[in-house]
């Protein structure tokens, strides 16, 4: 008997899981997105705020908001801070995309979540399939650095804290090449959601 999808999408800063996403979506699947959904969470939800705060101060929040510069600089150089402010941000987010997917599965049959995270966070099971989308760290840290929204020793910090892709690529159901051109990328991306597809029709 066929069954809806629940397809996690997961790679490292600067893989592309962001153009893999804009793909899926312009072929009119919902996809879930993990770290808008994180934000949100940083952003609004009280208790989650309040337990930033208490672990990381109060200049972890300023005037617009959430200090995003504060927090970089004071914990993605520390990995038992990374692991503190992720055991606060995890729960609810992993909670909030079950419930968002539980939703869209009763009108679709297939349902994407984006998550860099997906192994960090140990989640890997509650998806029928993992597509992980992969480059090579030296082409992920020069993609990042053109955008300019982060140091070069931040971001290396940032990677060091993830599980490397060569680990990663031997549970992956699916490995979406990364490493030439945009065409490339869209023709891989539709020919893994063709397949997916044929899974669920």
């Amino acid at each position: 008997m066929k069954k809806n999808l629940k397809i996690a999408i997961t790679g490292g800063i600067g893989s592309g899981k962001s153009l893999v996403t804009s793909i899926i979506e312009k072929s009119g699947y919902p996809v879930i997105k993990s770290d808008e959904i994180a934000k949100e969470l940083m952003y609004k939800d009280e208790s989650v705020k309040k337990k930033i705060i208490k672990e990381f101060g109060p200049p972890s929040y300023n005037e617009k908001g959430l200090n995003t510069k504060y927090l970089a600089e004071n914990i993605f150089a520390h990995p038992e801070k990374v692991e503190k402010i992720n055991s606060i941000v995890h729960p609810p987010t992993i909670n909030k995309i079950e419930e968002l997917a539980s939703q869209l599965l009763l009108k679709n049959k297939i349902v994407f979540v984006e998550s860099a995270l997906i192994y960090e966070a140990d989640i890997q099971d509650r998806f029928d399939y993992v597509i992980l989308i992969y480059a090579d760290e030296s082409t992920r840290i020069a993609r990042v650095m053109q955008r300019g929204s982060i140091s070069q020793e931040d971001l290396r910090n940032r990677i060091g804290f993830q599980i490397s892709d060569e680990q990663k690529k031997g549970t992956a159901d699916f490995v979406i090449d990364n490493n030439s051109t945009t065409s490339e990328l869209e023709n891989r991306t539709m020919f893994i959601l063709n397949i997916l597809k044929s899974f669920a029709e």
